[in-house]
């Protein structure tokens, strides 16, 4: 350690600054999955990963992987991590590689330790952690080595200090940590230093103690020093990073061990020993939320938003440099006035609208190519094709969580989305994303408050496909909603909706107008995905013949369809790739009960003579 930074630590210079940045925080895409608290995050140039991490129950480890592409403001989920789903786990990462461990899961508290190679997306699993096993450790990697100590396990906090040395994949233990025993600090690393402080521990009588107070650990030296306190109240559970040479810790608890006020966004300068507070974070502060670094930009998700009990999925970036950007002037977003490139490069143009016809998900530029959706029967040989059409089945309305602002699962079954048919359409699905399983019931009702439709279903956890297969008439002010038994299930629903993001139109068949709540008017509730279905189901052009007079049903069914015919007939079912399933000779009903649910083609055959239907199986 040189001599004049001794000197500083003698007489330290505590310097407090709110200032104001150009820079705001903006939401992207979040991620469609569980909201969690206790993600581990990590990133390269082009990615962020999201990994495991633990649900609103407290009690299920989540295993699943996420990737964020940077460029593109899309997710992927990949392969679950091999280590098994664990809550309270961290992890480290520089360029291409991360580390990560630790935690709990279902057995205890375990020691494995893993190596992920962000370049080809493979896992390792290395030397285990020698030590006891933990939550809330403290993680930092400087240069070829992670420190990683303190935390807490079934026998309480803890004030260890351990080194990994990523060259040999070995552990060694150094000396204790200075402070007081603790779990769930904030950390970062910058050149040579791990900084350490914070954090949930308890005082002499037991009793709960949030700190404030700060240290440093020399790798060179291998010596604690401490440092001057955090001028802001204690603070526990947030998220850390560091970047530009200083150091970051963002929302978490406060002394209280409930939520801080706000969003808080502290950077810590080494050279000044002093902290400067900079644009909270939107929305109330978060418990155990997840970060990471890429290009100019940090990321900022999950956790819990204590105020409203709410996981939320939702992802914000920050840009912690100054004149960031596209450098590239072959780019269609090239700036000239950036100096530092934060990956934001596009290269690929098309139609960016999702509800055009030729809507392009890799495209980060809109070339004015978009085509607009007309939905109906594209075959010529079908007596209802339309000449204009171009698609005949469409998913629109909200398709992700996160597509219209974050939101969390809810519980209330009395407000209902308000939606108008312009012409009559045959609704074929909707999707819901629930909390928990169990059995729900869920109604159209008309202008009229008649009952239209109803239907039961039982869901799982995740994502549910929920087939309608209802011809809904033209009309105005239907509304679709759950009735009764939502309270122990959960449904999400959006709660951050843009202002004036309704009306939500799809496929110029059916608007979402809003919901039936008075407050507030913008949340979303639980439907998505709204998928339309015009399907030719005329029949194929040919001579007349008594074939013309035959109707089936009904139809949707589940097990028989009946037709009005007392002469054998050749009957084929296919399904819609033309795969034939069924040949069978039938008079007045056919037996479709084998049938997985979905959409076939029936063909009857009566000499020469040919009628074609679409039938629906639920």
């Amino acid at each position: 350690m040189k001599k004049s930074f001794f000197v500083f630590l003698l007489t330290p210079l505590l310097l407090v600054h709110f200032i104001t940045y150009a820079q705001v925080w903006n939401e992207v895409n979040g991620y469609d999955g569980i909201g969690r608290h206790h993600p581990i995050t990590v990133a390269n140039d082009n990615y962020g990963y999201m990994i495991a991490g633990q649900d609103a129950t407290f009690s299920n480890n989540i295993d699943d992987v996420y990737r964020y592409n940077i460029a593109l403001d899309q997710w992927t989920q990949l392969n679950s991590f091999p280590g098994g789903g664990r809550g309270y786990g961290y992890g480290v990462y520089h360029e291409n590689d991360a580390f990560l461990g630790f935690g709990s899961n279902n057995n205890g508290f375990p020691t494995d330790w893993w190596h992920f190679d962000m370049n080809n997306e493979q896992w390792t699993q290395l030397a285990s952690f020698p030590g006891t096993g933990r939550n809330h450790p403290a993680m930092i990697l400087l240069n070829n080595k992670i420190f990683v100590g303190l935390g807490s396990n079934s026998s309480g906090n803890l004030d260890d200090w351990w080194e990994y040395n990523i060259n040999s994949n070995s552990w060694s233990q150094l000396p204790s940590f200075i402070g007081a025993p603790r779990h769930h600090p904030f950390y970062f690393g910058i050149d040579n230093i791990a900084y350490v402080g914070f954090g949930h521990g308890n005082n002499v009588n037991g009793q709960l103690n949030i700190f404030n107070d700060f240290f440093m650990w020399n790798s060179e030296s291998e010596s604690w020093a401490q440092l001057s306190d955090f001028p802001g109240e204690g603070r526990v559970a947030g998220t850390q990073f560091s970047a530009n040479g200083k150091g970051y810790i963002l929302s978490g608890d406060g002394d209280d061990h409930d939520s801080l006020d706000y969003g808080e966004f502290w950077e810590y300068n080494p050279d000044t020993d002093s902290w400067t507070e900079l644009p909270p974070h939107p929305g109330g502060a978060r418990w155990a939320p997840g970060s990471f670094v890429s290009g100019c930009n940090v990321y900022f998700t999950s956790g819990l938003i204590r105020d409203t009990n709410l996981f939320p999925s939702d992802l914000y970036k920050f840009s912690i440099n100054e004149n960031c950007g596209c450098t590239d002037e072959n780019a269609f977003n090239f700036s000239a006035e950036a100096t530092t490139d934060d990956a934001s490069c596009c290269y690929i143009g098309g139609c960016t609208d999702i509800n055009a016809f030729n809507y392009n998900p890799d495209a980060c530029f809109d070339d004015n190519s978009c085509v607009t959706i007309n939905l109906g029967c594209t075959d010529p040989s079908f007596s209802d094709y339309d000449p204009d059409a171009n698609i005949e089945v469409f998913t629109g309305g909200p398709t992700s969580l996160n597509e219209y602002g974050s939101g969390g699962y809810h519980y209330n079954d009395s407000w209902d989305m308000i939606f108008n048919v312009y012409e009559d359409t045959y609704l074929s699905s909707i999707d819901v994303n629930a909390q928990n399983s169990g059995a729900i019931t869920i109604n159209i009702i008309n202008a009229n408050g008649s009952v239209f439709a109803q239907f039961d279903y039982n869901l799982n956890p995740g994502w549910n496909t929920l087939s309608l297969e209802t011809l809904i008439p033209q009309g105005n002010n239907y509304t679709i909603g759950v009735t009764g038994n939502n309270q122990s299930i959960g449904l999400y629903r959006n709660n951050a909706v843009p202002n004036g993001i309704f009306p939500i139109d799809i496929a110029d068949r059916i608007t979402i107008i809003g919901n039936t709540t008075d407050s507030p008017e913008s949340y979303f509730y639980y439907f998505y995905n709204w998928t339309i279905d015009a399907s030719c189901s005329g029949s194929l052009s040919y001579q007349d013949s008594f074939l013309n007079d035959i109707s089936i049903y009904p139809n949707p069914s589940s097990s028989y369809l009946f037709l009005n015919n007392s002469t054998e007939l050749e009957a084929k079912v296919y399904d819609l790739k033309g795969k034939l399933i069924l040949i069978e000779y039938i008079t007045n009903k056919i037996d479709i009960s084998y049938l997985e649910k979905g959409v076939y083609i029936i063909k009857f055959l009566y000499g020469s003579d040919e009628l074609i239907h679409k039938i629906i199986k639920y």
